[in-house]
Order: structure tokens, then sequence, then C-alpha cells
């Protein structure tokens, strides 16, 4: 969890900052509300820039102890993310939410009854704080105690799990969208898609809906979860609650069901022009060296936790003796084996593009170029080199002609595939122009460019995909 004054959604947010900030520049609160601002628009690394600033005037700020350390544990960091936990918990012990954030640390580094401790304090304190009922819930699921995951789950709805959003348009609401979203994370970033002048929305959350569960009033649904891994229990249930309602469903649960990645690595496999690694679920106790030879797995090979993103808990095994140190650092029983392909170009960089698919209609978002294997945009060297930002102008500006016509159709062949009306994919592209797909689901964020001339040249592509999500959403509202 992260404490935030609110949830910022683009960069006029961040000009009214700093314009308060110009009065008042040593004020921590503005310092702080900066840090969130860019946080959440996407801008990691400044944004962590930003926080130790915070802790420079004030060592014990809870929200920056809290943030910082959740961008560790969002980075797979939980030793890191631990210490900074504990310095909040340590200075703010009444803070239900330092209990929370200790748990998920200790919880992603298996001391299992040591993260159960932290969530019953919390709950000692307050017997109805929904973060530690949540965190409880999905323990137990993973755990394999249904009994208590189900009691949790109910004592964390026990209020409700539907809530609207602030609504600034007029009375009656021409739209009335219902989001559907889960506890578990794994869900699409659908807030900076939904027009508050012009649509009334209602989040509902799937975890907290039982059998007998009235939907709050819609024109139209949104599914927002989209990840098949995370989200198998809660994309089930959202199956099942949605078949009383008579609106139209945007990203079909049953469809985004599919897209696991295993199973997606199976289903774009005939796709002419498209290279997908070898992708299998594995049970822990089943993965040894030995074994994966025995079975035709050649190294180096990518392990990773399912259900993870931004490169969480994902690591590159150089070698058979790397293996077991690798395993170390990865939770779970089941884990993910992918086939490495090196993707680097030429010129020793690998690029990572990103497209989405929505309503049918390709939709370039970005293209990261980094001389790391894993390629985040947060993580590349895009704000450092002009030509790297050339290129990926390039890209944004004409898709078509940058990639090719053969690329194009893989493309088109892929958005048909995964049958999503909102999804996308990211990948590179081999010598022989192949596509090669590294994830292909619903979950692919879509942030708005950093402020400065030098990132202008996103801003039409960011535009073109708000335009087009919103015009789904209104398309799909017409009976």
């Amino acid at each position: 969890m992260r404490i935030a004054p609110r949830r910022y959604d683009d960069e006029r947010d961040l000009a009214e900052i700093d314009r308060r900030l110009e009065r008042a520049p040593d004020a921590v609160d503005l310092l702080f509300e900066r840090a969130c601002c860019l946080e959440d628009l996407g801008q990691s690394e400044t944004a962590a820039q930003a926080y130790v600033a915070v802790l420079g005037r004030d060592s014990r700020h809870l929200g920056t102890l809290s943030n910082l350390g959740t961008m560790l544990l969002h980075r797979g960091e939980a030793l890191k993310a631990q210490t900074f936990f504990i310095h909040a918990l340590t200075h703010h012990p009444l803070q239900l939410i330092t209990h929370v954030n200790l748990g998920q640390a200790l919880y992603e580094q298996g001391e299992i009854a040591s993260a159960i401790g932290q969530y019953r304090a919390a709950l000692a304190v307050d017997a109805h704080f929904f973060a530690a009922h949540q965190a409880l819930a999905i323990l137990y699921e993973a755990t394999g105690d249904a009994v208590q995951s189900e009691h949790h789950w109910q004592a964390a709805f026990e209020n409700g799990a539907a809530s609207k959003l602030p609504y600034a348009g007029p009375i009656p609401p021409p739209l009335r969208l219902l989001l559907v979203v889960s506890g578990r994370g794994g869900d699409v970033v659908a807030h900076r898609f939904l027009d508050d002048h012009a649509m009334e929305t209602t989040m509902v959350m799937a975890d907290g809906f039982r059998s007998g569960s009235t939907l709050p009033p819609h024109d139209v649904v949104f599914n927002g979860i989209g990840d098949a891994d995370r989200c198998k229990t809660p994309l089930e249930r959202t199956r099942t609650l949605l078949r009383s309602s008579p609106a139209r469903v945007i990203n079909d649960p049953d469809r985004v069901l599919a897209t696991g990645r295993a199973g997606i690595a199976e289903r774009f496999g005939s796709i002419a022009g498209v290279l997908v690694p070898r992708t299998e679920l594995v049970a822990r106790n089943e993965i040894t060296a030995e074994r994966l030879v025995e079975r035709g797995w050649t190294f180096p090979l990518l392990v990773r936790v399912p259900g993870y993103q931004a490169g969480r808990y994902f690591e590159l095994v150089k070698e058979p003796d790397a293996l077991a140190d690798a395993l170390t650092r990865l939770p779970g029983n089941k884990l993910l084996l992918i086939a490495f392909v090196d993707a680097r170009s030429g010129d020793g960089y690998a690029r990572k593009y990103r497209v989405l698919f929505i309503d049918g209609r390709l939709y370039p978002v970005h293209l990261a170029i980094s001389a790391e294997w894993k390629v985040h945009y947060f993580s590349s060297d895009m704000a450092e080199r002009a030509d790297h930002r050339d290129e990926e102008r390039r890209f944004l500006s004409d898709m078509p002609a940058t990639l090719g016509a053969p690329v194009v159709i893989a493309l088109q062949e892929i958005g048909r595939a995964l049958g999503l009306d909102y999804g996308g994919v990211d990948f590179g592209i081999d010598a022989a122009g192949n596509v090669i797909v590294f994830e292909a689901n619903a979950t692919m964020a879509v942030y708005p460019p950093p402020s400065g001339a030098q990132w202008a040249y996103r801003q039409p592509a960011y535009e073109a995909v708000i335009a087009a999500v919103r015009a789904l959403i209104v398309a799909r509202a017409v009976p």
C-alpha cells in the first residue's frame, strides 16, 4: 500500500504542484505530493529521487518511507523494501499501513508466519481494517487454506464491494460505467480512460461479490482485471456476477482467462512471422538443472513468478550452476520457465515495442531501447539518447513504415488471436524480421509522456490511445 493525497492523471497536475513549490520550495508536503505525482505519471526513477529528497528533509516521513518501500517491492527487492517498512513502523507504530506493508515484504521473502503476525497486529488495533483482511485472504489462498481465505474475504467486504468514483458531469449522467477490478492486483491501469464529465463510474471489486449480490445500475461494463495468471479466481467470479448484467462487457473474463503466459505461447505458436519463446509453468520441486536438461531445456533460460509485472521476480539464469541461487530469490510453488531469446539488434541494444489492440485497431504506445536484456521504459536510456528518441519518434508517427508490412500483418494476427477489446503486446524483432512476443495480455499500461520538449513527440500517440478507449466505452454502451 502506498500513501498519496490523491491520484494524478496528467502533466497539468505536476505543473500546478511546481507552481506551488515556487512559493514554498521547502514545503515537505508539497515535495512529497510532487513525488507521488511523478510516480502516478510513470516516471519511476525521477519519483524515487524526489522521495529521497523528501527523506533528506524529514527522515521519518511516513508516506515517503511507505512509497519507496512499495516501489522496491514492485521491483522484486523485498529485502530492501523491508528496511523502509521497518523504519516506518518504528516511527509510526500506530499507523496500520506500516504493519500491512511490512507483512507483504515478509510474505514475499517466504516468511509466512511473520507476515501473518504483522497482519494480525493491524487487526488487533482495528478488527475491520480492509487491507489486513485482504492480505490475509490472499495469503491463505496461496497457501491452500480455503476456509481462512474465504473468512477474510468476507470480513474485508462486510461493508460492500462497490464504490462510486468522483463525478463532475450532468445529472442524470449520460453514461454509467461499471469498472470491475481485483483485490489481488493485476488490473488494467484504467483510471486515465475515465472521463469524469461524461462517465459516472462505479468500481466493483470482484473478490467481494458473492452469489446473490446485486450489481449497481450501469450501461456498460469494463472488466479491468487483466492478469490471468494472478487473478484466475476473481476472473471466474466476474464471469459469474456478470451473468445478471444486461450490458455489454469490454474484455469478457473468459477471453482474459485465456491470456496466461503459458497459454499464449501455445496459441501464438502457429502464426506466421511470430516467434514465441517456449514457456512452461512448472512446480518448483521439479526445477533442477538435471531435470530441465532431460526435458529439453537449454541455458541460458528465464525463470519468473507468474502474476507479476514490470520485471518483478524475473531472473536470467545463464548456466546450470546458477539455477539454485536464482530460485532462492523467487517466491511461489510454481514458476514459469521461458526460453531465452537474444533480442539484441546488430548495434548490441535490445528493443521492446509496445502496441495496443483497441476495438480491433493497432495503436503504438512506446519503444524502449536498452543495453540490458530486461527492457523497461523506466530503466532504459531513452532520456540520455537523442538517437533512440528519434527512433521512437519514427515508430510512433508512422508505425507501418517503421516496422514494415510483414510485421504489421503479424501484429494484426496476434491481436485477432488475443481476442480482447483492450489488450496489447510487448515484442521485439529478430534479424529475420520475426516478431518475438515477450508478453501479450490486457495489463499493458499507458502513461502520459514526461514534461519537457524532448518528449513532446510522444503526446499524440498517448492522446490517440485515450481517445480510442473512451470511444470504445461509449460504443459498447449503445444498446
